[in-house]
């Protein structure tokens, strides 16, 4: 999805919610651990791989690399957020996946009973992954010079790193001449380990 969808406001409230992330999971190195989010946040992981042929069609049919659902869990009597990703993509691809469906799940876009997700809700799931994978201050910090540092130093797709050093080059270009107060505090966050 496009993050022109995206007003810059909206983008630098999903970038504090990602350091809200950072904060509730105690997540201070990187490459980020989706999995641990997940489990920290009582999300589900759900493989592909660990579900019947028919379920796996279907899986596939709905999106290739993952979504994620709201589902009821007759043993606790409670709904509880489910990710089904995709085990077979390359690494990069699925952790990025499921960030990207952290994302949905922890911006609130499952709380509408209306199960389908708006092209916003994409867009900004989509900015949520892309942040939280690799944000420019944590790009700087580690010292990246060209997208194979981002590619082995964060753990992502070849094409993913390309577009994250796009980013991380537009930010030393346009961004702010300081540090934004949030952005310091994830800087704080990952040398303070």
């Amino acid at each position: 999805m496009s993050r022109s969808l995206l007003s810059d406001e909206r983008c630098d409230e999903i970038k504090k919610e990602v350091l809200f992330l950072y904060e509730e999971c105690e997540i201070h190195t990187y490459p980020i651990d989706c999995f641990a989010i997940a489990q920290k946040l009582y999300y589900v992981l759900r493989p592909y791989s660990s579900l019947s042929p028919e379920e796996y069609i279907e899986a596939l049919g709905i999106d290739q690399d993952g979504y994620s659902k709201v589902e009821f869990n007759p043993v606790t009597g409670m709904n509880q957020y489910v990710i089904y990703y995709n085990d077979s993509a390359i690494i990069g691809r699925m952790r990025w996946t499921i960030l990207h469906e952290i994302g949905h799940i922890y911006l609130g876009h499952h709380d509408n009973p209306d199960d389908s997700l708006s092209a916003i809700e994409e867009a900004e799931a989509e900015f949520f992954a892309k942040y939280a994978i690799a944000n420019p201050p944590l790009i700087n910090i580690s010292k990246c010079e060209r997208p194979e540092d981002v590619e082995v130093t964060f753990e992502t797709s070849r094409t993913a790193s390309i577009f994250l050093f796009d980013y991380f080059q537009k930010w030393l270009r346009f961004g702010p001449r300081e540090y934004l107060p949030f952005e310091l505090e994830i800087i704080e966050l990952f040398q303070a380990a």
